[in-house]
């Protein structure tokens, strides 16, 4: 999931501080996540989800498929 995570940062041009600030969740949430200290909950995904329509939620949840909706 991280490394999705990570390929979201990379191909929406973002920082996790832009992300947090897109998604509504603090900085310190995404932190924790990307360290690997906290497992994103699933409030989070729903929240990435909602604000980045074309992401395929089956590859975000399980990396099965491509990145866009087809």
């Amino acid at each position: 999931m991280i490394g999705r995570i990570r390929t979201i940062l990379e191909r929406e041009k973002l920082s996790a501080a832009k992300l947090a600030e897109k998604i509504g969740v603090q900085r310190s949430s995404i932190s924790h996540i990307m360290s690997e200290r906290n497992k994103p909950s699933l409030e989070f995904i729903q929240k990435i989800i909602e604000h980045f329509p074309h992401i395929n939620a089956q590859w975000l949840l399980s990396g099965k498929g491509g990145y866009k909706k087809q």
